[in-house]
Order: structure tokens, then sequence, then C-alpha cells
């Protein structure tokens, strides 16, 4: 849509290289070594949720590809040749990758904090920030001239719903496991 290339325009239009770099930086934080981070952090808080966050991450990952090839819409740089790519992308457009993984990191570390024992405050703040670092990758993606605006919407929603889906069966494996070690201790004795 002609709307969504007039926003990557602009953005780019009024970005000096310094601003390209700082995004190109942020935008590193939706791929592998935002999903090292998060993994290490999970791992040494909950080991087991910490694997489910790797299978969640593998099958949102290659759901995410699915729906790249099935879509197949071009990159913003391709369709607008003012349009430039600062992210070195080629494939695929939407949706965008990187969103949908800064979404299920944040939304897999939002639930890490909600679980444990702070504060509402600090839950809250917690909230906030992982919020902020999922739109600040997807913003990035815009001004990296490699996706559009509804692209990014579409893979902050992804990210989000493997997430909750991750999360929930989780939390059933978990229940399962305490009714079992229940069962366990009632039958020794």
């Amino acid at each position: 849509m002609k709307f969504e290339a007039d926003i990557i325009n602009f953005l780019q239009t009024n970005a000096s290289i310094g601003w390209i770099t700082l995004f190109q930086l942020i935008t590193t934080l939706g791929s592998y070594l935002g999903f090292l981070i998060v993994f290490c952090i999970l791992f040494f808080k909950n080991r087991k949720l910490s694997y489910t966050f790797v299978a969640t991450f593998i099958v949102a990952s290659v759901f995410n590809h699915f729906l790249k090839a099935v879509i197949m819409r071009d990159r913003p740089f391709v369709t607008y040749p003012s349009i430039i790519n600062y992210g070195g992308e080629d494939g695929y457009s939407m949706p965008s990758g990187h969103s949908m993984c800064g979404a299920l990191f944040a939304t897999f570390i939002f639930y890490l904090i909600l679980k444990s024992h702070s504060t509402k405050g600090t839950k809250a703040l917690g909230g906030i920030c992982c919020a902020l670092f999922a739109i600040l990758i997807a913003y990035s993606r815009m001004v990296l001239g490699v996706h559009y605006l509804t692209d990014t919407i579409a893979g902050i929603f992804e990210g989000i719903l493997f997430a909750i889906i991750g999360i929930y069966v989780y939390n059933l494996i978990v229940k399962k496991n305490k009714k079992n070690a229940k069962e366990d201790t009632i039958i020794k004795l």
C-alpha cells in the first residue's frame, strides 16, 4: 500500500547514518542474538521454560517461513525504488520474522516477570519495557526499509500468539507433572 511506503520514505529521509546504524543494532535483537539472550535468561531462571521457549521459537519460525511463501509479498525496496534496503534482506516481506521474534521474546520474558515475586510496580514496568522492546524491533524493520507497517503488525501478533500457545502448553505440562508427583507420593505411602 502506498501509505506504508510513504511511512518508510519519511523514516528514511529523516534518518542520519548514526540513526540507521542504531536501528541495524536494534534489529539484531529480533534475531539469533535476541534468541540467545532470552534463552540464557530463561535457562538460568527456569530451565523447563527455556526448553519450551526453544520449541516455540522453532515452530513459530517454521510457520513464519511458511506464511511468507504462501503470501509472497515483495519487500518495500523491491516495489518502491526510493526505499533503501539498509537491512540487507531478500526474500518475502509478510509477516516480519524479526517482529515476530521480538514479540515472542518479549512475551516469554514478561511471563517470567509475572511469575516472579516482584512488586506490582516492577511487573508493570517490566511489561512496558517488554512492549517497547517488541515495538522498537518492529520500528527498526521499517526504518531499514525491509518491511511495511502491516508486515510488522502481523509479525507482532504472530509472535504473541505463538508465545501464548507455548506458555499454555508449558503450564499444562507443569500441572501434569505436579499431579503425577502427588500420585507417586500417595502410592509410595
